[in-house]
């Protein structure tokens, strides 16, 4: 008799994590999921009790991962606008792929399966505080918005709103021009010191 396949629970937790950023909840089959870690119903459900927990799991992996990934380019030396303008390239890399434009996991994850689990809701609402909460700081490293908390706090949230849109936007093939545009005078209307 044949052993079952080993498998790193990393691993098939990375491939769960990218077929629901590119599917959606509802898009995505169990077999799918098979199909894209290799494992086959019951060993995927020794580990998560149902595709629901499949999903949730999926959000806390992106948070770990890409929200931590923005997290940390924030985290960087420099000035805010440079902070930023890395933060934004990053996002933009995306744009110069030949593959499919998966945006953001949140973004989609708010459009999709928030709407409709309160747990997914809360996961992917604590994890867009978690990414303002970095923009706060990265902004706080510099004037005029180390000493004004309350231009810091405007500045945040029209970048985060910003930010999430830049994901759509990606995530629905607009030109990569348009969004460079975009990213520049956003970039501009950050005060340089």
């Amino acid at each position: 008799m044949a052993r079952p396949r080993e498998f790193e629970p990393e691993e098939a937790l990375d491939a769960i994590m990218r077929v629901f950023w590119r599917n959606g909840f509802e898009g995505t089959s169990m077999q799918d999921i098979e199909a894209a870690t290799g494992l086959n119903k019951q060993s995927l459900y020794r580990i998560y009790a149902d595709k629901r927990a499949m999903f949730l799991a999926a959000l806390r992996r992106y948070d770990e991962t890409e929200v931590a990934r923005a997290g940390a380019i924030l985290a960087a030396p420099g000035s805010p606008r440079e902070r930023f303008r890395r933060l934004f390239d990053d996002v933009l890399s995306e744009t110069k792929e030949d593959g499919p434009r998966r945006g953001c996991f949140l973004c989609n994850a708010s459009a999709d399966e928030a709407q409709l689990d309160d747990d997914a809701r809360s996961f992917v609402n604590g994890a867009m505080r978690r990414v303002e909460r970095a923009f706060r700081q990265a902004l706080a490293t510099g004037a005029p918005y180390a000493r004004d908390d309350r231009l810091r706090d405007m500045t945040a949230a029209k970048l985060l709103a910003f930010y999430f849109g830049l994901r759509v936007l990606i995530k629905a093939a607009m030109p990569a021009a348009m969004l460079k545009a975009g990213v520049r005078q956003t970039l501009e209307d950050i005060a340089s010191a």
